[in-house]
């Protein structure tokens, strides 16, 4: 396994994470628990950029499963 950052082995479209109950920002690429208010923490995304990115038929050309759509992992 490689030892490089995700986000370079990876392209990734997150752009934050965000507390469900206070909806403070917490950076992305960090690990975190909860929020500092001890609740879920919401990932978010760069749809358009995904939107204008990641080719459909790229993805159908790909394995079924749950990895298709590893871009739009945490």
């Amino acid at each position: 396994m490689s030892s490089a950052p995700l986000g370079e082995r990876w392209r990734t479209f997150v752009t934050h994470l965000e507390c469900s109950a206070t909806g403070a920002h917490l950076a992305a690429g960090e690990i975190h628990g909860l929020s500092p208010a001890g609740k879920p923490l919401l990932v978010r995304y760069d749809l358009e950029r995904i939107r204008t990115t990641v080719d459909r038929d790229e993805l159908r050309s790909r394995p079924t499963g749950m990895w298709r759509y590893r871009d739009s992992f945490p």
